[in-house]
């Protein structure tokens, strides 16, 4: 194995956060699919593939992923099977749920805070002008 492959453990440890269909194609940070490309630099990893952002160099997407990597986690995965599949896809639906609510109460807070900012202002305008 050379020192540019990379193990599962090392995968694991340092996780990194994409999409991917049922098709197989990956999805970049803005939920377009990332293309594969080539190293074509003179480097230690020419010729290497790896996913980027199609809307690169336009948009300043960072998004980067080694195919080997990808393919390193897809066989990891490997092992997940229908059921496992519905408990991960429940819990997902849960975690949205979940994120709505937060997201409510966030913006029912800050509703609060500029209500609350809105009356302080119209009751130091109201003593401004009293005087």
């Amino acid at each position: 194995m050379s020192s540019s492959s990379t193990s599962v453990s090392n995968i694991i440890g340092n996780p990194r956060i994409f999409k991917v269909d049922l098709d197989g194609n990956v999805y970049c940070h803005h939920d377009i699919v990332a293309v594969l490309r080539v190293v074509r630099r003179k480097t230690n990893h020419n010729g290497q593939q790896f996913y980027g952002c199609s809307q690169w160099p336009r948009f300043d997407c960072k998004f980067f992923l080694w195919k080997q990597d990808f393919d390193v986690m897809i066989e990891a995965q490997a092992n997940i099977t229908p059921s496992s599949y519905e408990a991960l896809r429940k819990q997902n639906l849960d975690l949205v749920q979940e994120n709505k609510m937060l997201k409510g109460k966030i913006c029912a807070a800050n509703s609060k805070w500029k209500k609350l900012f809105f009356v302080l202002i119209v009751i130091a305008f109201w003593l401004y002008l009293s005087k």
